[in-house]
């Protein structure tokens, strides 16, 4: 007979955390000029570098201008959503579907970050767990830092350290191992100092923020700000990070890009809560 007593000791452990704190700071939000020209001159490495100024550099311009940001603390999740989560909420009758065709084998694994979401899906999602979508303010600081980093990882390109694309008729680039989605957290040397992971590339990712351009084709006033909200305007819902299907210039920290569609095959998000 097993003494009662060892039948009361149990082993606990600590489970890793799905968040990351990012404590309270000040940092330089958007581009400078020099850094908007640094941006065209990575995008003319690419196979379709003719393009480069006329059609990217309005893409660009929307980055400025550099300004002061000033962030309260928060908490935002160390990777993308995946789709083994957002079937949780699924189930749970809080989240509509994903968009994709049940066992599709492009989009359909647990393991990859889960596309093919609306906007309000990705709210109803971070609602769910008691969070939110971050802001732009809040997502790039999580990227970039008070460093001012170019790229999570640091100031040089290397695409390695993260699941890109081609700026090319075939958008599709598989020297970083993965020609379509990756696992999320398959890039761990291209996480962020705080260890948040996928900030560049595999897919680009919602945030609470919309696209609102002055006569210049900025995006941004030059004022400094205290803990940005989002804008109420009526400017397209932004998407931030680059994805599977883009080049270097896209996963810069500082690149944004306003999402035409409704959903796309590269987008998905992570989810921010407070303190």
């Amino acid at each position: 007979m097993i003494p009662l007593v060892a039948l009361a000791i149990v082993t606990l452990t600590t489970p890793v955390s799905g968040r990351v704190h990012v404590p309270a700071g000040t940092f330089d939000m958007g581009s400078t000029a020099r850094e908007m020209e640094a941006a065209l001159l990575l995008c003319e490495k690419e196979l379709y570098r003719a393009h480069c100024r006329l059609t990217v550099g309005p893409f660009i311009r929307i980055e400025g201008y550099a300004h002061e940001v000033m962030l309260r603390d928060y908490w935002i999740d160390r990777t993308e959503v995946t789709v083994a989560d957002y079937r949780r909420c699924v189930a749970a009758r809080a989240c509509a579907p994903a968009r994709f065709d049940d066992g599709d084998p492009e989009f359909d694994r647990p393991s990859f970050p889960v596309t093919h979401v609306r906007l309000d899906d990705a709210m109803a999602y971070c609602a769910y767990r008691s969070g939110r979508l971050p802001t732009e303010a809040e997502w790039e600081f999580a990227a970039r830092g008070a460093e001012h980093r170019i790229f999570p990882w640091g100031n040089v390109y290397n695409p390695r350290l993260c699941n890109h694309g081609a700026f090319a008729s075939n958008e599709v680039d598989a020297q970083d191992g993965f020609a379509d989605l990756a696992p999320v957290g398959s890039f761990p040397d291209g996480a962020t100092p705080l260890g948040i992971l996928d900030m560049a590339g595999n897919v680009g990712e919602w945030v609470n923020g919309r696209l609102e351009l002055d006569d210049a084709g900025f995006g941004y006033p030059p004022a400094s700000v205290f803990n940005p909200k989002p804008s109420l305007g009526g400017g397209r819902p932004v998407v931030r990070g680059g994805s599977y299907l883009e080049g270097g210039a896209w996963v810069r920290s500082a690149s944004r890009r306003a999402l035409v569609a409704s959903m796309s095959s590269s987008v998905g998000f992570r989810c921010a809560y407070d303190p």
